[in-house]
């Protein structure tokens, strides 16, 4: 591991040191948010329910954070933040069947189904969503260091697995379609490590 990678502060680590650090909490902000909103919303609270509870929830971290014990052994922090947000959303629809229970309308299963997540479903939740979420926001990052075509290819080869099929649809040899995949790929491998550490999740 180089000297670069094992002093790095992560993003996590630099917010908890200093809470009022605008620059880092608008990083982690950019960052995460889609994340919380993608897991918010994989939760079952609709769309503008969830722009609600998205905000909440990070004044809610923005809080916590310096009191927030983070040892990757034990629990990873998008573990610690699925929690927070299945409680925040437990919380919102408790509230909600409170005030519409007038109005016969039942949130019961929903409630149900939020209280019987396992600690272990939390986190498979958590890495599922974390690799969906860390892989869109790496081609993100990457993507205009690509050829047109280079980024076409790989695109399509992410429904597509056959190199004879992508050649022949983008008019190419088989080996130029294996050398798109191969160079998008460690790219993309390099950037997710890469993220992974800055953000510290």
């Amino acid at each position: 591991m180089s000297d670069d990678q094992q002093t790095r502060v992560t993003l996590l680590q630099k917010l908890q040191k200093n809470q009022d650090d605008d620059h880092s909490w608008d990083d982690f902000v950019r960052y995460y948010e889609g994340y919380i909103y993608v897991v918010i919303r994989n939760l079952g609270v609709g769309l503008e329910d969830s722009k609600d509870i998205l905000q909440e929830i990070l004044l809610k971290i923005w809080k916590a954070l310096p009191n927030y014990s983070y040892d990757r052994e034990k629990c990873r922090f998008r573990t610690w933040l699925c929690v927070v947000i299945r409680n925040k959303v437990y919380s919102f629809f408790k509230l909600k069947s409170s005030r519409n229970s007038r109005l016969n309308v039942s949130y019961d299963s929903l409630l149900e189904s939020l209280d019987l997540i396992t600690d272990s479903e939390i986190d498979q939740m958590a890495e599922k969503e974390w690799q969906s979420y860390i892989s869109n926001l790496a081609w993100e990052n990457l993507q205009e260091q690509f050829p047109k075509l280079a980024k076409e290819v790989f695109e399509a080869s992410l429904d597509e697995e056959n190199n004879a099929v992508l050649a022949e649809k983008f008019g190419v040899s088989e080996s130029s379609v294996r050398v798109y995949k191969m160079r998008v790929r460690k790219a993309m491998h390099k950037e997710i490590i890469r993220l992974n550490q800055e953000l510290g999740g």
